[in-house]
């Protein structure tokens, strides 16, 4: 069961309130996301693209852009390397735009995620080589390709990292020793000499920081940065990156943009997955199109949607556009299918279930969806959970963690195990010996910290507010705070002693519950609800009650035209 708790946060909220012209209760939801200065707050409700911070405060972007310059002005070959992901195919789209606005010599080796792995390999660079290649520019990776970038290096090629994962470093002593790869520039905001204030940016925001430069650079039109920027904001939420600082300004500025794109490629998206312009969000981007872009580099080649975005022709466009929504739907019954597995594994398994890191070994599941599957295993338990499988030559795996588990962290004490590793606090992907698997299990459980409270879901309300006080008005001022999304959550609100009446399931798949609460007090104020799940079992249960606590979210429902407040609810008990 989850612990409920409510936001003690203190400040001045009548004064914020009358400086921004907002409700004091907005003030308090603002004060949640520890949002606290006037300038932070200045920038979280009005903040645009020029005030994202400065593209030079990047460790070695101005020494890239120089060579990038460099190169396109000698009509040199430059090869641009990503990765399979949403993040890694934008922000190859953008470098591949970027330089080909100004005339460059580029194109873009993504890697095939069964054949090639993760990144850029030795393959890749024999591959440049041999077509003459002058430039590599990795994107979304190249923080750890060592060998591969001094392989280039020693042949003639000039190599610029780009990329935003955690640098790789071990532990000497205690202590942490970072090391870099020896490239000819590296960018990465979490260098420990970089002093870019902002350290949570995607590869494509990235990609587009090195982009700005260049164009400062060569004098280039930045009208073009409007589209780049767009992309760039689409993989900061694909990418699951906290919508806080600038990444919020470039997603509130990406989904205004999709809403009126001149991109083929992703009007054919939004089209295909039938997405409504007007509400777009990063919800939709986030679990209906975004899904479709990772689901080509699960399964087919991630080259596709690389292929869709750069289309200038609606129709050829629209036809990937409708492989990668097919291929998101076969994604989705596997990814499915192996986490009922999962699931049922860890509760058959009395060794397993009481483990506080999971480690659960699938063979039979596709690679490629093992990241998913270790998501849903971890939502089902709240643990920190790894998915292992089978590949042709060695077991692969991904892992996603909790709030309180550094997974790479962890990793790093296990790293005689693996093959190879990397990834962040939150997940991670390795490869490794099958004879190795119990030992990792093992390990990760002997140096698991984690308490019970830890390992206890938290969900915390903003306010502690009655349903008589969820207005219209209040639902339409909470607007100002999208979008929501990681790091940036819909306001949540708790009330207590609610009746729950006129209960009735709705939906093709009874995944839908509608009901009112009603107030137990004089007022007797009802409003309307909605709850998502299984809705039979969630009927019976509310029918079950004389009253209900409800943790919920506040929303406008407009239908013909007339618009009320509606409440979802997010847990009850």
């Amino acid at each position: 069961m989850k612990k409920w708790m409510v936001a003690a946060k203190r400040a001045d909220f009548n004064a914020i309130s009358e400086k921004y012209g907002i409700s004091p209760m907005l003030a308090r939801i603002i004060r949640n996301r520890e949002i606290i200065r006037d300038e932070e707050i200045e920038l979280y409700l009005n903040g645009k693209p020029e005030d994202m911070h400065d593209p030079h405060l990047l460790q070695d972007v101005d020494k890239a852009a120089s060579i990038l310059q460099e190169s396109i002005r000698s009509e040199r070959k430059i090869l641009i390397i990503g990765d399979y992901d949403i993040d890694g195919v934008c922000a190859s789209c953008i470098l591949l735009k970027g330089i080909l606005k100004v005339g460059g010599k580029a194109k873009v080796r993504l890697p095939e995620r069964m054949k090639d792995g993760y990144g850029m390999n030795l393959g890749m660079v024999d591959e440049a080589i041999a077509d003459g290649t002058d430039l590599i520019i990795t994107c979304d990776n190249g923080i750890s390709a060592y060998a591969e970038i001094k392989y280039a290096r020693d042949n003639g090629i000039t190599v610029i990292v780009t990329d935003h994962h955690e640098i790789p470093y071990e532990l000497v002593e205690g202590n942490k020793k970072f090391r870099i790869p020896e490239a000819d520039a590296v960018i990465d905001p979490k260098r420990e000499d970089c002093p870019y204030p902002y350290k949570e940016i995607c590869g494509g925001m990235v990609a587009y920081k090195l982009i700005q430069c260049l164009y400062e650079l060569t004098g280039t039109d930045k009208k073009i940065l409007n589209e780049l920027l767009m992309f760039a904001g689409f993989a900061t939420v694909g990418d699951v990156m906290e919508l806080k600082d600038e990444n919020r300004i470039a997603v509130k500025f990406a989904i205004n943009e999709m809403k009126k794109t001149g991109n083929p490629g992703m009007r054919s998206l939004i089209d295909v997955r039938k997405v409504n312009r007007n509400i777009l969000s990063p919800y939709h981007i986030g679990f209906i199109l975004g899904p479709c872009i990772n689901a080509t580099g699960r399964l087919d080649s991630p080259t596709r949607a690389l292929e869709m975005f750069m289309k200038d022709n609606n129709e050829d466009a629209l036809k990937i556009a409708e492989e990668l929504s097919s291929l998101n739907e076969i994604r989705k019954e596997m990814s499915d299918k192996y986490a009922r597995m999962a699931i049922n594994m860890v509760n058959d398994s009395s060794s397993l279930s009481e483990d506080k890191v999971l480690v659960v070994y699938l063979p039979d599941c596709h690679e490629s969806i093992a990241g998913l599957v270790a998501g849903k295993l971890r939502e089902a338990f709240y643990k920190p959970s790894f998915v292992l499988t089978k590949g042709e030559e060695e077991i692969k795996g991904s892992g996603r963690s909790i709030e309180a588990y550094d997974m790479h962290g962890e990793m790093i004490k296990c790293a005689d195990l693996f093959i190879k590793f990397g990834g962040h606090k939150t997940a991670a992907g390795l490869s490794m010996h099958e004879d190795k698997i119990e030992e990792l299990r093992q390990r990760l459980n002997d140096n698991c910290t984690l308490t019970d409270d830890e390992l206890t879901e938290k969900i915390t309300a903003d306010i502690a507010m009655p349903i008589k006080y969820a207005s219209l008005k209040l639902a339409h001022e909470i607007k100002m705070l999208e979008p929501y999304g990681m790091g940036n959550p819909k306001p949540l609100f708790a009330d207590k002693n609610l009746v729950p009446e006129d209960i009735k399931v709705v939906g093709n798949n009874r995944n839908v519950v509608k009901l009112k609460l009603k107030a137990r007090d004089e007022s007797n104020f009802r409003i309307d609800a909605i709850c998502f799940g299984d809705g039979d079992k969630i009927a019976e249960e509310m029918r079950s009650r004389d009253t209900l606590s409800v943790m919920y979210e506040l929303s406008v429902n407009e239908y013909m035209g007339q618009e009320k407040p509606e409440l979802t609810l997010k847990d009850w008990k």
